[in-house]
């Protein structure tokens, strides 16, 4: 952004704040920053791994022409665990989508309460998603998908897996947040920042 716009110290300072709070979990435990990067690992080679059995598919069918049966089930499959895997990591950089507008209009400690309570509700959906999930894996564990022959279970326990690991960072976001507030701004504070409030 150029310097002399009109603003552009204050969506910096915000940028700089919110790049500092993402890693401020990781920086605190080695364990933490550890088990991020194997999340991230993990996310990579599972969207490298979707191109593969797509481009794979692709040159199987139009090149070939004899396409392979269980490319586009374990593609599917491969996509369903990116999607868990990679929720659980946006969640852990608190880089999900957010609708901050409100951090703008109502008194700071409105915003901090409501802050508090989206992470609430974000454990509540997580944990009931999560035994949900355990519920299908269980239900659904002697049946294979018809092309690849890999069990059904899988898809569910991608699902189970990542509101697992949704449900551990959003703990770990609440604990972070009340131990080092200053070093942890909420979204709302920084939605405030960039307001100039």
């Amino acid at each position: 952004m150029n310097p002399d716009t009109p603003g552009s110290d204050t969506i910096a300072d915000a940028e700089a704040t919110l790049a500092f709070d993402k890693d401020s979990f990781e920086r605190r435990s080695a364990l933490y920053r550890w088990a991020i990067s194997l999340e991230r690992a993990i996310g990579i080679l599972l969207m490298v791994g979707v191109f593969a059995l797509v481009l794979l598919q692709v040159i199987t069918r139009y090149v070939f022409d004899s396409p392979l049966s269980w490319t586009e089930e374990v593609a599917r499959l491969t996509l369903v665990w990116l999607t868990f895997l990679a929720a659980a990591y946006v969640t852990s950089r608190r880089s999900h989508i957010t609708v901050d507008l409100i951090a703008t209009v109502v008194p700071r400690r409105v915003a901090r309460a409501i802050g508090t309570f989206a992470r609430l509700v974000v454990l509540a959906v997580s944990a009931f998603m999560a035994v949900a999930g355990i519920m299908m894996v269980d239900i659904v564990a002697a049946i294979a998908m018809p092309a690849s022959g890999l069990p059904t279970a899988l898809l569910y326990l991608a699902a189970t897996i990542g509101f697992i690991l949704i449900f551990i960072h959003t703990i770990i976001e609440f604990v972070m947040v009340a131990k080092h507030p200053d070093e942890n701004p909420d979204t709302v504070d920084t939605a405030a920042h960039m307001e100039g409030l």
